[in-house]
């Protein structure tokens, strides 16, 4: 991940690689229920748009009626953009609009301003969006 090559978890003011690990990663994990971490697993492993069109991915984005922006991270390595580019274009009266973010899932923690402005612009935008 780009966030340890560029060395960003210094802007969170960590001091070193391990100090991160520990006092972001564990003080983030730790204190889960690791039950709660498995149903999180489970729930990714086999969430599946497409088992009321009988596994037909496109026919289950295609039914789509609301105005939607897929929005996945710029860095992400469970939701890639070109996955999530991919489905975008079965959505009809969609829209991509990458999040520009090295931290992959974590922006949406609100870690730095210029990735909640730009989330909090894009809902705003799309709630404002006349039905």
């Amino acid at each position: 991940m780009l966030i340890y090559k560029q060395e960003q978890w210094r802007r969170l003011g960590f001091s070193s690689l391990d100090d991160f690990l520990v006092g972001f990663w564990d003080n983030w994990f730790l204190p889960m229920d690791q039950n709660n971490l498995l149903c999180m697993a489970w729930k990714w492993q086999r969430g599946d748009v497409s088992r009321n069109t009988g596994g037909d991915l496109k026919a289950a984005l295609g039914q789509i009626k609301a105005k939607v922006y897929v929005m996945p991270f710029e860095e992400d390595m469970f939701f890639p953009v070109r996955d999530c580019k991919a489905e975008q274009e079965l959505i009809p009266n969609s829209e991509l609009r990458v999040i520009p973010s090295l931290w992959g899932q974590f922006a949406m923690m609100g870690l730095f301003e210029e990735e909640r402005d730009y989330i909090d612009a894009q809902l705003k935008e799309l709630l404002a969006t006349p039905v």
